[in-house]
């Protein structure tokens, strides 16, 4: 069979912008288990005593983790909880399905606010 000479389909492109909600639920979700594993927040974790003037909660950081290896341990400790862990679940679909709900809820909001704010100013963000 002779193959086809008319015009080719045009490539769909994905989008080049970055969802603020998106970022703002995985932030969520970093907390969740940060906060149950390492008892810290995401930027503590990665930042730990980095900052002057700001003191971490005794929690675990990536610094100290890197400074005491031995650290690991607590944190495989925490993770092998299995109240813990079931705490992380449920906790986390809590909130993914906060976010699809409220997604779906504000979408017309959420739209015109893409379309007459961000895309206009072709900042590379999203709602």
């Amino acid at each position: 069979m002779a193959a086809r000479r008319g015009r080719k389909k045009t490539r769909r492109r994905t989008p080049k912008t970055t969802s603020i909600l998106g970022l703002a639920e995985g932030y969520v979700q970093a907390n969740i288990v940060t906060e149950s594993l390492m008892k810290t927040n995401p930027l503590e974790f990665v930042l730990g005593d980095v900052v002057p003037g700001v003191e971490s909660g005794g929690g675990i950081s990536l610094v100290e983790i890197i400074r005491r290896p031995e650290l690991l341990g607590v944190v495989g400790q925490n993770a092998m909880d299995p109240g813990k862990l079931a705490n992380i679940a449920v906790q986390s679909l809590v909130t993914r399905v906060a976010f699809k709900f409220g997604r779906r809820i504000l979408r017309p909001n959420i739209n015109l606010l893409n379309r007459l704010v961000f895309r206009p100013a072709n900042i590379g963000v999203r709602l």
